[in-house]
């Protein structure tokens, strides 16, 4: 099974490396094409970990309703 809270991490680390890419390159347009994969790996924890809340929360609505 996924750990998806594990990958949010390693894109939010992904991210990181390309931003500080962004900033070390001479090239404005590879630091632009940088921040943008920075952007997108963003983007792509913050789904992982609504992925996490919307299961979590799933299955403490299940445990309530389980309890009635």
């Amino acid at each position: 099974m996924l750990d998806h809270l594990a990958r949010a991490r390693e894109l939010r680390r992904h991210a990181a490396k390309c931003e500080a890419a962004a900033k070390t390159t001479l090239s404005e347009k590879f630091g632009n094409c940088y921040r943008l994969l920075a952007k997108n790996y963003v983007i792509l924890a913050e789904l992982e970990e609504d992925f996490v809340a919307r299961q979590n929360a799933a299955l403490l609505e299940n445990r309530l309703i389980a309890a009635e």
